[in-house]
């Protein structure tokens, strides 16, 4: 099963979701909940799947598959996760677990591709309430980027421009992003502040830009 989750991780990576939507129905079926570990590797299991799904626009069913990894999540002690040696990385996805690492899930990123789906499927209001209950010290880059699309889609001006400014405290200091892409992303952030977030939306897809 570890073997499976890898090569799943590894498919995605590829971008070869119709596989790894696949190999993901295989995984979420074969893992039961007989214990920690397994809650864990389901949940894991759920999320991966979730992603192969995105990658596949069928968001409903990526939505479902997320969902189901919150809740499988809040059942598992946390005690068990506790102790883990290991952590989420930024696209939501833990090193495979077994019963002695286990890893607990990054819920912040969880709810940013439920948002995302929410989005896709222009369900805005769920997907702000899913990003607003991401604490502000939590967000990422790309996050407070939807966080300000969303606003502005419900004509919060005032919160969308914070949001923004947020995004140009991450890129002045960042020499890992291209110079033309820092460039634009200021410029586009300061019309939207300056302009209280009347210009166009930015020219950033935020449907595809998370894997």
């Amino acid at each position: 099963m570890e073997a499976a989750r890898e090569s799943m991780a590894a498919l995605l990576d590829a971008g070869l979701f119709d596989c790894a939507q696949t190999l993901g129905c295989f995984l979420v079926s074969s893992v039961g909940a007989s214990s920690e570990a397994a809650m864990s590797m389901k949940v894991e299991s759920l999320v991966l799947h979730g992603d192969a799904l995105h990658g596949e626009k069928e968001f409903r069913r990526a939505l479902s598959a997320y969902k189901q990894a919150m809740q499988c999540s809040k059942s598992i002690p946390r005690q068990a996760t506790s102790n883990t040696r290991s952590s989420v990385t930024a696209t939501g996805r833990s090193p495979s677990p077994n019963s002695s690492s286990l890893a607990p899930l990054n819920e912040n990123e969880v709810k940013f591709k439920i948002a995302l789906c929410h989005s896709a499927l222009r369900e805005h209001r769920e997907a702000l309430q899913e990003m607003e209950g991401i604490p502000s010290k939590a967000r990422t880059l790309k996050m407070n980027l939807m966080l300000g699309k969303l606003y502005r889609i419900s004509r919060n001006n005032r919160a969308a421009a914070v949001c923004y400014k947020e995004c140009l405290r991450y890129v002045m200091p960042n020499d890992s992003l291209p110079s033309s892409s820092i460039l634009q992303l200021r410029r586009q952030s300061l019309n939207h502040i300056n302009c209280h977030c009347k210009s166009p939306p930015l020219n950033i897809d935020m449907e595809t830009s998370i894997f």
